[in-house]
Protein backbone atom coordinates (compact mmCIF):
# COMPACT_ATOMS: atom_id res chain seq x y z
CA UNK A 1 0.00 0.00 0.00
CA UNK A 2 1.28 3.52 -1.03
CA UNK A 3 2.22 5.71 1.60
CA UNK A 4 2.66 9.99 1.59
CA UNK A 5 5.96 9.47 3.14
CA UNK A 6 7.12 6.49 0.83
CA UNK A 7 5.95 8.73 -2.40
CA UNK A 8 7.13 11.75 -1.37
CA UNK A 9 10.75 10.22 -1.02
CA UNK A 10 10.32 8.34 -4.39
CA UNK A 11 9.56 11.86 -5.39
CA UNK A 12 12.16 13.42 -4.40
CA UNK A 13 14.87 10.74 -6.22
CA UNK A 14 13.31 10.45 -9.32
CA UNK A 15 12.95 14.25 -9.58
CA UNK A 16 16.51 14.62 -8.94
CA UNK A 17 17.22 12.58 -11.41
CA UNK A 18 15.05 13.87 -14.06
CA UNK A 19 16.54 17.34 -12.86
CA UNK A 20 20.14 16.48 -13.51
CA UNK A 21 18.79 15.11 -17.35
CA UNK A 22 16.68 18.55 -17.84
CA UNK A 23 19.86 20.70 -16.75
CA UNK A 24 22.45 18.55 -19.07
CA UNK A 25 19.71 18.97 -21.93
CA UNK A 26 19.03 22.77 -20.90
CA UNK A 27 22.63 24.12 -20.87
CA UNK A 28 23.03 22.10 -24.16
CA UNK A 29 20.14 23.72 -26.02
CA UNK A 30 21.44 27.36 -24.78
CA UNK A 31 24.56 26.38 -26.00
CA UNK A 32 23.44 25.42 -29.23
CA UNK A 33 21.04 28.46 -29.93
CA UNK A 34 23.85 30.96 -28.66
CA UNK A 35 26.47 29.32 -31.56
CA UNK A 36 23.35 29.21 -34.20
CA UNK A 37 22.68 33.27 -33.68
CA UNK A 38 26.24 33.86 -33.40
CA UNK A 39 27.18 32.05 -36.82
CA UNK A 40 24.37 33.89 -38.37
CA UNK A 41 25.54 37.40 -36.73
CA UNK A 42 29.20 36.73 -38.22
CA UNK A 43 27.93 35.30 -41.15
CA UNK A 44 29.92 31.97 -40.71
CA UNK A 45 32.64 33.23 -38.88
CA UNK A 46 32.04 31.40 -35.11
CA UNK A 47 33.91 34.08 -33.59
CA UNK A 48 32.02 37.29 -34.40
CA UNK A 49 30.98 38.86 -31.40
CA UNK A 50 27.32 37.72 -30.53
CA UNK A 51 24.30 40.31 -30.42
CA UNK A 52 22.43 40.28 -26.96
CA UNK A 53 19.56 42.13 -28.53
CA UNK A 54 19.18 39.27 -31.34
CA UNK A 55 19.55 36.34 -28.77
CA UNK A 56 16.94 37.68 -27.02
CA UNK A 57 14.37 37.74 -30.10
CA UNK A 58 14.73 34.21 -30.31
CA UNK A 59 11.52 32.40 -28.82
CA UNK A 60 13.25 29.16 -27.80
CA UNK A 61 15.77 30.62 -26.33
CA UNK A 62 13.94 32.76 -24.30
CA UNK A 63 11.62 29.92 -23.57
CA UNK A 64 14.23 27.65 -22.20
CA UNK A 65 15.82 30.43 -19.58
CA UNK A 66 11.98 30.38 -18.36
CA UNK A 67 11.81 26.62 -18.48
CA UNK A 68 15.07 26.42 -16.54
CA UNK A 69 14.29 29.12 -13.95
CA UNK A 70 11.29 26.87 -13.13
CA UNK A 71 12.13 24.06 -13.33
CA UNK A 72 14.74 24.56 -10.98
CA UNK A 73 12.81 26.37 -8.34
CA UNK A 74 10.84 23.68 -8.37
CA UNK A 75 13.20 21.01 -7.97
CA UNK A 76 15.21 23.56 -5.12
CA UNK A 77 11.45 23.30 -3.13
CA UNK A 78 11.27 19.58 -3.55
CA UNK A 79 14.06 19.63 -1.76
CA UNK A 80 13.53 21.52 0.79
CA UNK A 81 10.66 20.30 1.61
CA UNK A 82 12.43 17.09 2.42
CA UNK A 83 14.41 18.71 5.02
CA UNK A 84 11.47 20.67 6.69
CA UNK A 85 9.45 17.36 6.71
CA UNK A 86 12.09 15.48 8.72
CA UNK A 87 14.51 18.07 10.59
CA UNK A 88 13.00 21.46 10.60
CA UNK A 89 8.90 20.97 11.48
CA UNK A 90 8.41 19.33 14.79
CA UNK A 91 11.81 17.71 14.84
CA UNK A 92 10.89 15.56 11.92
CA UNK A 93 7.84 14.03 14.38
CA UNK A 94 4.99 14.59 12.27
CA UNK A 95 6.31 14.17 8.95
CA UNK A 96 3.48 12.46 7.48
CA UNK A 97 1.10 14.94 8.20
CA UNK A 98 3.48 17.97 6.70
CA UNK A 99 3.39 15.46 3.21
CA UNK A 100 -0.30 15.89 3.24
CA UNK A 101 -0.79 19.47 4.31
CA UNK A 102 -2.24 21.12 1.28
CA UNK A 103 -2.32 24.94 2.49
CA UNK A 104 1.77 24.78 3.40
CA UNK A 105 3.45 27.32 1.96
CA UNK A 106 6.41 25.18 0.20
CA UNK A 107 3.35 23.11 -1.27
CA UNK A 108 2.01 26.21 -2.17
CA UNK A 109 4.61 27.64 -3.79
CA UNK A 110 5.92 24.88 -5.67
CA UNK A 111 2.26 24.54 -7.58
CA UNK A 112 3.16 27.55 -8.42
CA UNK A 113 6.11 26.64 -10.77
CA UNK A 114 4.38 23.22 -11.63
CA UNK A 115 1.49 25.86 -13.48
CA UNK A 116 4.34 28.11 -14.48
CA UNK A 117 6.15 25.22 -16.23
CA UNK A 118 3.24 23.68 -17.74
CA UNK A 119 2.20 27.06 -19.45
CA UNK A 120 5.48 28.10 -21.00
CA UNK A 121 5.71 24.07 -22.16
CA UNK A 122 2.00 24.89 -23.61
CA UNK A 123 3.05 28.24 -25.27
CA UNK A 124 6.40 26.46 -26.91
CA UNK A 125 3.79 23.48 -28.47
CA UNK A 126 1.84 25.74 -29.68
CA UNK A 127 4.67 27.81 -31.09
CA UNK A 128 5.61 24.06 -32.36
CA UNK A 129 2.54 23.53 -34.21
CA UNK A 130 2.50 27.21 -36.04
CA UNK A 131 5.72 26.29 -37.10
CA UNK A 132 5.40 22.95 -38.20
CA UNK A 133 2.27 23.49 -40.07
CA UNK A 134 4.06 26.41 -42.20
CA UNK A 135 2.94 29.35 -39.99
CA UNK A 136 -0.86 29.10 -40.24
CA UNK A 137 -2.76 31.05 -37.68
CA UNK A 138 -6.09 29.16 -37.69
CA UNK A 139 -4.57 26.05 -36.49
CA UNK A 140 -3.45 27.27 -33.40
CA UNK A 141 -6.68 29.02 -32.10
CA UNK A 142 -7.69 26.23 -30.52
CA UNK A 143 -4.54 25.41 -28.33
CA UNK A 144 -4.26 29.07 -27.46
CA UNK A 145 -7.67 29.12 -25.86
CA UNK A 146 -6.66 25.94 -24.21
CA UNK A 147 -3.30 27.55 -22.90
CA UNK A 148 -5.19 30.61 -22.00
CA UNK A 149 -8.10 28.34 -19.43
CA UNK A 150 -5.21 26.79 -18.42
CA UNK A 151 -3.74 29.21 -16.96
CA UNK A 152 -6.88 30.66 -15.31
CA UNK A 153 -7.62 27.92 -13.91
CA UNK A 154 -4.08 27.84 -13.06
CA UNK A 155 -4.21 30.23 -11.01
CA UNK A 156 -7.35 29.61 -9.00
CA UNK A 157 -6.06 26.24 -8.51
CA UNK A 158 -3.20 28.35 -6.52
CA UNK A 159 -5.16 30.51 -4.90
CA UNK A 160 -7.85 26.92 -3.58
CA UNK A 161 -4.16 25.60 -1.61
CA UNK A 162 -3.52 28.78 -0.37
CA UNK A 163 -6.39 28.96 1.35
CA UNK A 164 -7.12 24.96 2.15
CA UNK A 165 -8.58 24.52 5.75
CA UNK A 166 -6.39 22.54 7.73
CA UNK A 167 -7.08 18.79 7.27
CA UNK A 168 -8.90 18.50 4.31
CA UNK A 169 -7.87 16.46 1.90
CA UNK A 170 -6.29 17.04 -1.60
CA UNK A 171 -8.91 14.88 -2.81
CA UNK A 172 -12.36 16.96 -1.79
CA UNK A 173 -14.91 17.65 -4.11
CA UNK A 174 -13.80 21.28 -4.48
CA UNK A 175 -10.46 20.38 -5.54
CA UNK A 176 -11.20 17.91 -7.82
CA UNK A 177 -13.34 19.83 -9.85
CA UNK A 178 -10.77 22.34 -10.65
CA UNK A 179 -7.51 20.28 -10.92
CA UNK A 180 -9.17 17.88 -12.92
CA UNK A 181 -10.50 20.76 -15.20
CA UNK A 182 -7.21 22.26 -15.48
CA UNK A 183 -5.66 19.00 -16.02
CA UNK A 184 -8.02 18.32 -18.74
CA UNK A 185 -7.24 21.59 -20.45
CA UNK A 186 -3.43 21.32 -20.54
CA UNK A 187 -4.21 17.53 -21.85
CA UNK A 188 -6.79 18.39 -24.69
CA UNK A 189 -3.65 20.86 -25.89
CA UNK A 190 -0.56 18.22 -25.90
CA UNK A 191 -3.08 15.77 -27.56
CA UNK A 192 -3.67 18.28 -30.14
CA UNK A 193 0.00 19.49 -30.46
CA UNK A 194 1.20 15.72 -30.65
CA UNK A 195 -1.49 14.46 -33.25
CA UNK A 196 -0.95 17.11 -35.15
CA UNK A 197 2.72 17.40 -35.53
CA UNK A 198 3.01 14.10 -35.59
CA UNK A 199 0.74 13.71 -38.58
CA UNK A 200 2.80 16.59 -40.09
CA UNK A 201 6.24 14.53 -39.86
CA UNK A 202 4.69 11.29 -41.13
CA UNK A 203 2.51 12.98 -44.23
CA UNK A 204 5.27 14.72 -45.07
CA UNK A 205 8.00 11.56 -44.90
CA UNK A 206 5.66 9.59 -46.26
CA UNK A 207 5.44 11.61 -49.24
CA UNK A 208 9.36 11.78 -49.58
CA UNK A 209 9.46 7.91 -49.35
CA UNK A 210 6.94 7.45 -51.97
CA UNK A 211 8.66 9.95 -54.27
CA UNK A 212 11.90 7.98 -54.15
CA UNK A 213 10.37 4.30 -53.16
CA UNK A 214 12.18 4.62 -49.42
CA UNK A 215 10.99 1.88 -46.91
CA UNK A 216 8.54 2.11 -44.14
CA UNK A 217 9.13 4.05 -41.23
CA UNK A 218 11.95 3.14 -39.13
CA UNK A 219 13.38 3.63 -35.21
CA UNK A 220 14.98 6.99 -36.43
CA UNK A 221 11.41 8.20 -37.52
CA UNK A 222 9.57 7.10 -34.80
CA UNK A 223 12.00 8.42 -32.32
CA UNK A 224 11.90 11.75 -34.23
CA UNK A 225 8.12 11.74 -34.04
CA UNK A 226 8.27 10.87 -30.63
CA UNK A 227 10.54 13.97 -29.85
CA UNK A 228 9.29 16.01 -32.29
CA UNK A 229 5.64 15.82 -30.99
CA UNK A 230 6.33 16.31 -27.34
CA UNK A 231 4.81 12.59 -27.23
CA UNK A 232 6.10 12.41 -23.51
CA UNK A 233 5.13 15.97 -22.16
CA UNK A 234 1.47 14.45 -23.09
CA UNK A 235 2.44 10.98 -21.64
CA UNK A 236 3.00 12.49 -18.54
CA UNK A 237 0.22 14.80 -17.99
CA UNK A 238 -2.24 11.95 -18.88
CA UNK A 239 -0.26 9.79 -15.94
CA UNK A 240 -0.75 12.58 -13.74
CA UNK A 241 -4.87 13.37 -14.87
CA UNK A 242 -5.68 9.76 -14.42
CA UNK A 243 -3.63 9.35 -10.74
CA UNK A 244 -5.37 11.80 -9.48
CA UNK A 245 -9.09 10.79 -10.52
CA UNK A 246 -8.00 7.18 -9.08
CA UNK A 247 -7.58 9.34 -6.07
CA UNK A 248 -4.24 8.23 -5.49
CA UNK A 249 -1.40 9.13 -4.08
CA UNK A 250 1.08 8.69 -6.96
CA UNK A 251 -0.93 12.11 -8.47
CA UNK A 252 1.63 14.01 -5.99
CA UNK A 253 4.43 11.69 -7.45
CA UNK A 254 3.11 12.64 -11.26
CA UNK A 255 2.50 16.37 -10.03
CA UNK A 256 5.87 17.31 -8.99
CA UNK A 257 7.39 15.44 -11.63
CA UNK A 258 5.69 17.53 -14.65
CA UNK A 259 8.18 20.61 -14.62
CA UNK A 260 11.06 17.97 -15.24
CA UNK A 261 9.40 16.44 -17.33
CA UNK A 262 8.33 19.43 -19.43
CA UNK A 263 11.38 20.47 -19.47
CA UNK A 264 13.23 17.21 -20.88
CA UNK A 265 10.53 16.70 -23.67
CA UNK A 266 11.30 20.45 -25.18
CA UNK A 267 15.04 20.34 -24.64
CA UNK A 268 15.04 17.34 -26.69
CA UNK A 269 13.94 18.66 -29.64
CA UNK A 270 16.29 21.81 -29.57
CA UNK A 271 19.15 19.41 -28.68
CA UNK A 272 18.52 16.40 -31.37
CA UNK A 273 18.01 19.85 -33.83
CA UNK A 274 21.18 20.93 -32.84
CA UNK A 275 23.02 17.48 -33.24
CA UNK A 276 21.20 17.06 -36.55
CA UNK A 277 23.06 20.43 -38.56
CA UNK A 278 26.65 19.21 -36.50
CA UNK A 279 26.56 16.43 -38.61
CA UNK A 280 26.23 18.95 -42.31
CA UNK A 281 29.33 19.96 -43.28
CA UNK A 282 31.32 22.89 -41.03
CA UNK A 283 30.58 24.88 -43.94
CA UNK A 284 26.99 24.60 -43.30
CA UNK A 285 25.62 22.92 -47.23
CA UNK A 286 25.88 19.35 -47.72
CA UNK A 287 26.44 17.83 -50.44
CA UNK A 288 24.67 14.51 -52.13
CA UNK A 289 27.39 12.10 -53.54
CA UNK A 290 27.73 11.75 -56.92
CA UNK A 291 25.17 9.13 -58.92
CA UNK A 292 27.43 6.57 -61.42
CA UNK A 293 25.86 4.50 -63.21
CA UNK A 294 25.96 0.37 -62.76
CA UNK A 295 27.95 0.11 -65.91
CA UNK A 296 30.70 2.58 -64.71
CA UNK A 297 31.31 0.73 -61.57
CA UNK A 298 31.34 -2.57 -63.36
CA UNK A 299 34.45 -1.31 -65.62
CA UNK A 300 36.28 0.27 -62.94
CA UNK A 301 38.43 -2.15 -62.09
CA UNK A 302 41.60 -2.13 -59.92
CA UNK A 303 44.42 -3.62 -61.22
CA UNK A 304 43.78 -3.15 -65.20
CA UNK A 305 46.30 -1.19 -67.73
CA UNK A 306 44.63 2.62 -68.27
CA UNK A 307 42.02 2.56 -71.10
CA UNK A 308 41.39 -0.99 -70.71
CA UNK A 309 38.88 -3.47 -68.85
CA UNK A 310 39.33 -7.16 -68.00
CA UNK A 311 39.31 -8.44 -71.28
CA UNK A 312 41.94 -6.27 -72.91
CA UNK A 313 39.69 -4.08 -75.33
CA UNK A 314 39.80 -0.61 -74.95
CA UNK A 315 37.19 0.89 -72.45
CA UNK A 316 34.23 3.57 -73.62
CA UNK A 317 33.68 6.94 -72.33
CA UNK A 318 31.12 6.86 -70.07
CA UNK A 319 28.95 10.02 -68.95
CA UNK A 320 28.37 10.51 -65.36
CA UNK A 321 25.31 12.79 -64.08
CA UNK A 322 26.29 14.39 -61.10
CA UNK A 323 23.75 15.31 -58.86
CA UNK A 324 24.17 17.82 -55.92
CA UNK A 325 21.98 19.46 -53.24
CA UNK A 326 23.57 22.41 -51.62
CA UNK A 327 21.59 23.38 -48.60
CA UNK A 328 21.52 26.88 -47.29
CA UNK A 329 19.98 27.64 -43.75
CA UNK A 330 18.51 30.81 -42.41
CA UNK A 331 19.28 30.88 -38.54
CA UNK A 332 15.44 31.37 -37.22
CA UNK A 333 13.26 29.61 -34.82
CA UNK A 334 10.94 27.97 -38.11
CA UNK A 335 11.11 24.11 -37.93
CA UNK A 336 10.79 23.51 -41.90
CA UNK A 337 13.61 24.43 -44.26
CA UNK A 338 12.46 26.16 -47.35
CA UNK A 339 14.06 23.52 -49.45
CA UNK A 340 17.24 23.43 -50.98
CA UNK A 341 19.10 25.51 -53.23
CA UNK A 342 19.59 23.68 -56.84
CA UNK A 343 22.49 23.74 -58.34
CA UNK A 344 23.59 22.07 -62.26
CA UNK A 345 19.93 20.77 -63.71
CA UNK A 346 19.19 17.24 -62.01
CA UNK A 347 18.67 17.95 -58.24
CA UNK A 348 17.67 15.64 -56.19
CA UNK A 349 15.89 17.76 -53.18
CA UNK A 350 17.15 16.25 -49.38
CA UNK A 351 14.44 17.25 -47.08
CA UNK A 352 13.58 16.68 -43.64
CA UNK A 353 10.98 17.62 -41.77
CA UNK A 354 11.91 16.90 -38.63
CA UNK A 355 14.97 19.86 -38.82
CA UNK A 356 14.56 23.08 -37.65
CA UNK A 357 15.43 25.70 -40.07
CA UNK A 358 17.26 27.35 -37.70
CA UNK A 359 17.20 27.99 -34.03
Amino acid sequence: MLSAIGVNLALTCIESALFGIFFVLAATSLAVLVVRHSNSAGSGNIHAPLSSERIWKSPLFVATVLLLMTVSAHWIISVRRIFEAFLYKDGGQRALAYWLTVEEPTQVAATTFVVSSVIIGDIILTYRIWVVWDRRLPLIVFPTLCTLGYAAMGISVIQLFASYVPGESIFIHAAQRRIITTAALTLTTNIYGTVSIAYRIWSSNRALKHEHASPGMGLTEALTIFIESAALYTSWTLFFLVSYSANSLLEAFAFHCIPAATGISFMLIIVRVGLGFHWSPASGGSALAPSIGVGALASARVGHPRGQDSDGYPMRVIHLNVTQTVEREAVTDYALRRGPEKQGLDVDEDSDIAKLEGV
